[in-house]
């Protein structure tokens, strides 16, 4: 009769080795999103288009803010975990695999259908932060963290920016919906750095 595997637990001497390497990955990423915003487009008569460099400069911005608010969020979480279990380290390894992704979000031309890549890319940062909250949440029960949710209340001026950003991209003034957007991952940034929502008891 087989056994049952056990799933390894892996501590402080393996632990700060991914914290290294979270700040190495999370360093990049932000540089590399800088070098895939495209210039103006030169047109005739020596004029210059700028409406795909100020689309690709919005996506950056919030790209940016979401990629450092992870930054901030995952710092705090390694300095309060001493241990880690071997599929806590493959999800987060998956986590950190579609952070990487957001180059390619400020590269894609999203001009062509605005509302459509403003809902995927808007899913994408839900899906990948709820990801993230689920991991910190897993590690936390693994090191006996128990966490203390500031905010019980449901955040309605998230979903009510989020919303109006899609329809705004549909519209057309579709450049303002990437403004509106800004808000969440500037929101999200403040809650890491500025409050400390989830406290140990």
């Amino acid at each position: 009769m087989n056994k049952k595997r056990k799933v390894a637990v892996y501590e402080g001497h393996m632990v700060s080795p991914l914290k290294s390497f979270t700040d190495a990955v999370m360093s990049i990423i932000a540089t590399i999103m800088v070098l895939e915003i495209p210039l103006p487009m030169v047109l005739r008569g020596g004029h210059y288009d700028f409406s795909k460099t100020i689309s690709s400069l919005i996506i950056f911005f919030v790209s940016f803010l979401v990629v450092v608010s992870y930054y901030f969020q995952f710092t705090k979480f390694f300095s309060k975990v001493h241990k880690l279990s071997g599929w806590q380290i493959f999800t987060y390894i998956i986590f950190l695999m579609l952070v990487s992704l957001f180059p390619l979000m400020t590269q894609v031309d999203n001009a062509s259908h605005p509302g459509y890549f403003m809902i995927i890319y808007i899913l994408y940062i839900v899906g990948i932060s709820r990801l993230a909250s689920w991991i910190i949440d897993c590690a936390y029960r693994l090191n006996g963290i128990k966490r203390i949710w500031m905010m019980k209340r449901v955040p309605w001026d998230l979903m009510i920016m989020t919303a109006l950003s899609i329809g705004l991209s549909f519209t057309g003034i579709r450049q303002v919906s990437g403004y509106v957007l800004m808000y969440l991952p500037i929101r999200s940034l403040i809650s890491s750095i500025v409050y400390d929502e989830n406290e140990e008891k």
